[in-house]
């Protein structure tokens, strides 16, 4: 397992990526870093849908947004704004397990895809 640092000029294609590859699968959304309080929950056990990025000054993303729903019309969005760093934990394979958000603030998002949560690397569990 490893990690991998996506840049932030690569952030819109990456998602992009990430959505064709991923979209359909269950994910599992979590911050964490607000005092004590611990993880906090957005998404549980919901198929994506995507994760997009506003880049509207053409230099820094705004925010991110992670979208998942489900026909029974079940539905969740979660949005990071100003993010700061987007990591990404692989297989040695190169194939994804989940996408670690950081905003300006220092909350952490974690997008965990449901059938690789074993194993991840130092950083990218949440208890």
């Amino acid at each position: 397992m490893r990690t991998k640092e996506i840049s932030v000029e690569q952030w819109s294609l990456f998602f992009s990526d990430m959505t064709q590859l991923h979209q359909g699968e269950r994910v599992n959304v979590e911050t964490i870093g607000d005092g004590d309080l611990g993880p906090t929950s957005h998404v549980r056990a919901l198929p994506l849908a995507g994760i997009i990025t506003a880049d509207p000054k053409g230099g820094t993303a705004e925010w991110i947004e992670i979208i998942a729903g489900d026909s029974a019309n079940t539905h969740a969005t979660h949005s990071i704004p100003n993010p700061k760093h987007v990591r990404m934990a692989q297989e040695d394979n190169g194939q994804a397990v989940a996408i670690q958000i950081e905003s300006s603030r220092g909350l952490i998002t974690m997008v965990r895809f449901e059938q690789t949560c074993e194993g991840m690397p130092p950083g990218f569990t949440i208890a």
